[in-house]
């Protein structure tokens, strides 16, 4: 009789260990499925962020004269890098901020072609110098330039 007794305790213990088992697997895709829609809202947060910042430089050459020191007037902390070209610094927060704290930078790049203004906006995450984004916009000038 002790030897049915301890038969059953044995089962008892297996069915035991066999759950905790399958919970564990749950436990274990539940973090993994938790973990990767972070990671999906972080990117989604930065490309919006990005878009955003993208087209407010587009506007502001649109409203303006379209000329890159009417764009800069709207922008007083970007860093002139040269003829058509100006470069403005985020933080992870999307702040506009100073060199040593970004991690972000929106390059953007003005060419007159005639009639036409041309300007190119790259959003780049600095951390591993990769394009979030990158928009073409274009104005028409009424006056040849360039």
């Amino acid at each position: 009789m002790n030897k049915y007794l301890k038969s059953k305790t044995s089962l008892f213990l297996m069915e035991l260990i066999i759950t905790i088992l399958l919970f564990a697997a749950c436990g274990a895709v539940c973090v993994k499925l938790f973990v990767t829609s972070h990671v999906m809202t972080k990117d989604t947060v930065e490309i919006n962020e990005a878009v955003s910042i993208a087209q407010g430089f587009a506007e502001v050459m649109r409203g303006s004269d379209g000329d890159i020191d009417s764009v800069l007037e709207h922008y007083p902390t970007a860093v002139h890098g040269g003829d058509g070209f100006f470069e403005v610094f985020y933080d992870a927060d999307f702040n506009v901020c100073e060199f040593s704290e970004a991690s972000y930078v929106s390059d953007v790049t003005m060419n007159p072609n005639g009639a036409i203004q041309n300007m190119e906006i790259r959003i780049v995450r600095l951390a591993d110098y990769k394009d979030i984004y990158t928009l073409n916009a274009t104005k028409y000038m009424n006056r040849t330039k360039g």
